[in-house]
């Protein structure tokens, strides 16, 4: 028993459920993942696929994420955390827009981001 508590601290494993801060965050960072695929991409059509490969190994945080926002309690936690870092989003979402114009005519690039809002 000894054994098995001190591998679970020595690997780090959280006994705890992540707090609204932690869940928002995983969210924003699953959101510039995704989105930093799609920039980085010389077409469209290659920022489609690598946006929706991205988002496949992140689809956790967006499910998270929007658990979070149907979850006034717990939105409500987050709130503070969002709004200290709303700098950060703000160029988040300007990225996106971006990103949104310029594929606008892709309709992978577009169901990519319709996935992040609906995983």
């Amino acid at each position: 028993m000894r054994r098995w508590l001190l591998l679970l601290a020595l690997c780090g494993c959280k006994d705890h459920a992540p707090t609204p801060a932690e869940v928002a965050e995983r969210g924003w960072d699953a959101h510039a993942l995704v989105i930093a695929a799609g920039e980085r991409a010389p077409t469209c059509a290659e920022a489609g696929a690598a946006m929706q490969r991205v988002f496949v190994a992140n689809r956790q945080a967006f499910v998270d994420a929007v658990a979070l926002d149907h979850d006034k309690a717990r939105l409500a936690e987050a709130t503070a955390y969002l709004e200290a870092h709303d700098d950060r989003y703000a160029d988040l979402e300007t990225r996106m827009e971006a990103l949104s114009e310029r594929c606008a005519d892709d309709a992978t690039v577009q169901a990519a981001f319709r996935q992040m809002e609906n995983p």
